[in-house]
């Protein structure tokens, strides 16, 4: 049985989400139709101490991480969807390119030993974060998301 604490944080959750969103292109809002988001108390997911965010059909769950806040981690869960759905071949290819030419410009990190799809919803999560997490905040690639990812 859910307290009157619990759903109101609920609440909140949702509403937060819900403004969130709204600040995406409008075909990135449409492709989250139809998707629950459920957030945990935990610094990472239950059962995974690897990951802090995880889409599993219709649902994106949300753990709460020491190094990321929650609104980051549901960004780049979106870029994720982005990358699958938006993405052509042409530019997935143009992303790796991009991707080879500026990592070695950033602080050393073993976060930027990602793969191109994690690199890319990292970024993605930059551009419509409040607070851009500094390792993905390479101005060619926030370029590349904000101007040639379909809209």
């Amino acid at each position: 049985m859910n307290t009157f604490k619990q759903f109101l944080a609920e609440s909140e959750e949702k509403d937060d989400v819900k403004k969130l969103i709204s600040k995406l292109p409008k075909s990135h809002q449409k492709l989250l139709n139809g998707f629950k988001f459920k957030f945990t108390n935990k610094h990472t997911l239950p059962k995974d101490s690897e990951h802090v965010g995880v889409i599993y059909q219709d649902k994106i769950t949300v753990a709460s991480p020491w190094n990321y806040s929650r609104s980051f981690v549901v960004l780049h869960e979106i870029g994720h969807l982005i990358f699958e759905y938006k993405m052509t071949k042409e530019l997935k290819k143009e992303w790796s390119e991009l991707v080879k030419k500026y990592k070695k410009d950033l602080p050393k990190n073993d976060a930027l030993n990602q793969n191109n799809e994690e690199i890319f919803a990292m970024v993605y999560a930059c551009c419509y974060a409040k607070h851009a997490v500094e390792t993905f905040n390479h101005p060619e690639w926030i370029k590349f998301v904000k101007n040639k990812v379909p809209k």
